[in-house]
């Protein structure tokens, strides 16, 4: 270990003027609430106990600045902390799995970063310096991992020009892609909000014309057929609208800027417009890689690439966007990187068993027939939910056209999905376990399902092969699949 400091660094001081600015917000929208429950005082004492609550909270965000400090050594990373409970935290190099960097809007005004190091050790982050400036952050990243290629000296006496060099370009969005895929990301996220919004601002707005019962009113009922089609298609040109600005907008919001590059550890992703991003995926800790698309994008010729890792992604969990929307020749260079094969055409494949189809519509009519019988002792409308039989009649065939698997040159390929098509490529030397599972209505038709464990998966979505044949299940259990 490398010897004590003789003093140690603070956070960037804009830290104070970031949450400062942060907690604004709260200020402005609290002052109805305190106003009401101080009643008769006055918006006076409202706005005054207000911002005497916002300068208590900077005034513990100042004493936690200053008790807060770390150290880079040559072979760890120091942070002490704590108020009145002192904490030290050490963090050896060689332990450090990820470190991610992030810069949100305030943050890149005041030119900072947010340095989150995992080690592996827990679930989350094991440390954060949050802020420090973008230099420093640079610094902190080129010295780990410069450490960890053997060549600590370096880091240590250069990390400006570590954090110059080049490192090559495997994948990028313009503009124009970054609205091809806001547009194929359609969604209705803000829908509730928008209609709150209508909800309490309608009355200020110029939208009576939108008033069904003042079309009635000026122009008497024969308007109403003309009125209930206008109200029709205004309703569905709205969501349509809604549906495009919404997954525009929080498209360009994440992946502005999307730039995936290769380094000496793995791949680096930089992205966002508001909240800008730079996290490095260590290729040693990949273990799956997962090609997904839509219905209407694979007309296009359009794919997105995720990996899965050990490490975290924010709220996608495990699961790391490298490249949200690329020709499959785009993604050539990656598997590359990555060392995996690039999925064989969809003939090389094999389906599961047909009777998944049988064995579906018996268990769908089943529950079906169970529904429609409960809704009838409470409503007389229940024989229309069996016009829900068609499309649980398509939906079984459409998936068994859809699901198969493939083994060849080391790797596990499994097709799935209709409406979202997907590959998973994973290797088999990065299987952990195989499981058989066989339902009440599988063991009837002779069915297993075979569940595939990695690390790192996520355990509400392993990866499946659905009901294949009890043999050839039995056949992938015991053989081939973790032989690797």
């Amino acid at each position: 270990m490398s010897a004590e400091p003789e003093s140690w660094s603070r956070l960037h001081p804009a830290t104070l003027a970031i949450r400062g600015l942060e907690r604004l917000p709260e200020l402005v929208l609290g002052l109805p609430a305190a106003a009401y429950f101080i009643g008769g005082s006055g918006l006076a004492v409202a706005v005054f106990l207000a911002f005497a609550g916002l300068i208590v909270s900077m005034l513990f965000a100042y004493v936690y600045w200053r008790r807060f400090t770390y150290w880079i050594g040559e072979e760890q990373l120091v942070i002490e902390s704590g108020i009145l409970s002192r904490n030290r935290r050490t963090i050896p190099f060689d332990r450090i799995q990820d470190i991610s960097l992030e810069q949100k809007l305030l943050a890149r005004l005041f030119g900072v970063s947010i340095a989150r190091i995992e080690t592996g050790s827990s679930g989350g982050d094991e440390g954060e310096l949050n802020c420090i400036s973008r230099a420093e952050a640079d610094r902190l990243r080129d010295r780990i991992r410069a450490y960890k290629a053997g060549n600590a000296a370096s880091a240590a006496a250069a990390p400006e020009e570590a954090a110059e060099r080049s490192e090559p370009l495997l994948f990028s969005m313009d503009v124009g892609r970054l609205v091809i895929a806001g547009l194929f990301n359609f969604s209705l996220v803000f829908l509730a909000i928008f209609g709150g919004i209508w909800q309490y601002m309608g009355s200020y707005l110029p939208a009576s014309y939108l008033d069904p019962g003042q079309w009635i009113d000026d122009y008497g009922d024969q308007a109403i057929g003309l009125v209930s089609a206008l109200s029709i298609l205004s309703s569905v040109m709205l969501l349509l609208a809604i549906g495009v600005v919404t997954g525009l907008a929080r498209t360009v919001a994440r992946d502005f800027g999307f730039r995936l590059t290769r380094t000496e550890t793995g791949l680096r992703r930089r992205r966002g417009l508001f909240t800008r991003t730079d996290v490095v995926i260590p290729l040693r800790r990949v273990q799956a890689a997962i090609i997904s698309t839509g219905i209407v994008q694979r007309l296009f010729g359009w794919h997105g690439l995720a990996v899965q890792s050990l490490g975290s992604d924010g709220d996608a969990g495990t699961h790391h966007a490298i490249a949200p929307l690329a020709r499959y020749a785009d993604l050539e260079p990656i598997f590359d990187e990555l060392r995996m094969p690039v999925p064989p055409p969809a003939r090389a494949f094999t389906r599961v068993s047909p009777r998944l189809i049988w064995r579906s519509w018996v268990e769908d009519g089943a529950w079906l027939v169970a529904a429609i019988a409960i809704a009838s002792l409470f409503w007389s409308g229940a024989p229309w939910l069996g016009l829900l039989a068609p499309p649980l009649l398509l939906a079984p065939v459409l998936q068994y056209r859809a699901h198969g698997y493939c083994i060849t040159e080391g790797t596990l390929f499994v097709r799935s999905g209709f409406w979202r098509p997907r590959v998973t490529i994973l290797p088999l030397a990065k299987a952990q376990s195989a499981t058989l599972v066989r339902g009440l209505t599988q063991r009837g038709f002779g069915l297993a399902t075979l569940v595939v464990g990695t690390a790192g998966a996520s355990l509400a979505a392993p990866l499946r092969i659905l009901d294949l044949d009890e043999g050839a299940a039995r056949r992938l259990f015991g053989g081939k699949l973790l032989s690797a």
